[in-house]
């Protein structure tokens, strides 16, 4: 009786018996390897000088500001070497004004372009952080983290009494609240500073004599919301009915939740021959400068 190669077969088949006349082998592709885990804290720091515009107009406020901005990180993991991976730092407010603004700094950055990722590799025994760039800009800003406002009038029968009273509110869109807030109010020569009296409240401000300037000190304004600070005083008879005294205005305060500046920095696997698992924390904080000109 005659062998039927096709019986053979369909015997493999359902058995799962290796054929006679296999002569190859299936190659194996190589294990992939592990992603690595790898903890990255971002820091991004401005110091920020503005003025803001002659404008009571809650809706057309803007202001020029001159910022200068820091990013630094700092990289931890458990694998035994350095990992490397990509970022990129970007002002979405300013898409396509990166080339010459962000400067990277080249000590742990492989730089490719002020666009484009880089590579940044941080040597095991580096456990401070690194800078990684910088920036200097200067803008006009409609958007800041405070807003302040004056308001000055004068009452009475000649117009003597003069009251003025500044908001200082906290942008709702902030991540957080704004601190150490200083305000300074200079006296102008036009009113009698004898007869000042701060009316924002007991121990709220300060007047000094000698300089003329009275000064709040507010520990924190959160998110979204303001306070209002005033002072009443008489009028000199030199200063015409048709005037009001001016008022300049400096403000210093600090943020550990929030920028001035939009810039982001976004961070991935550098390529598949260092597989990476990021977990990315971005710190925030700025120190601003803020300064308030009285109305024309």
């Amino acid at each position: 009786m005659s062998h039927d190669p096709f019986d053979d077969l369909v015997f493999r088949h359902k058995t799962g018996a290796p054929s006679s006349n296999a002569g190859t082998t299936k190659k194996r592709l190589p294990p992939r390897k592990r992603a690595s885990r790898v903890n990255v804290k971002v820091f991004i720091h401005e110091e920020v000088a503005s003025t803001q515009d002659k404008v009571n107009t809650l809706d057309e406020v803007s202001s020029h500001v001159l910022m200068d901005g820091t990013v630094e990180a700092a990289v931890s993991t458990f694998h035994p070497e350095n990992i490397p991976f990509s970022l990129r730092i970007l002002d979405p407010d300013y898409p396509d004004d990166s080339q010459g603004i962000i400067r990277f700094d080249t000590t742990y950055i492989t730089f490719r372009g002020p666009s484009e990722f880089n590579t940044l590799a941080v040597p095991k025994d580096v456990r401070d952080k690194v800078k990684v760039a910088s920036y200097h800009r200067s803008v006009t800003k409609n958007i800041m983290p405070v807003l302040v406002q004056s308001k000055v009038t004068r009452s009475g029968s000649h117009l003597e009494h003069c009251e003025v009273a500044v908001q200082i509110r906290s942008n709702l869109n902030n991540m957080g609240s704004v601190n150490n807030i200083t305000l300074a109010m200079a006296i102008p020569p036009t009113v009698i500073a004898k007869t000042l009296s701060i009316t924002s409240g007991p121990g709220d401000g300060e007047y000094d004599e000698l300089k003329r300037i009275i000064r709040w000190q507010v520990k924190e304004i959160q998110q979204g919301s303001s306070i209002v600070l005033g002072a009443e005083v008489m009028v000199a008879s030199s200063l015409l009915l048709d005037e009001l005294p001016k008022f300049p205005i400096l403000l210093r305060c600090s943020s550990v939740e929030d920028t001035v500046s939009s810039v982001v920095v976004e961070c991935q696997q550098l390529d598949e021959d260092h597989p990476v698992t990021l977990n990315v924390a971005t710190y925030r904080s700025f120190q601003l400068l803020h300064r308030l000109p009285p109305p024309s």
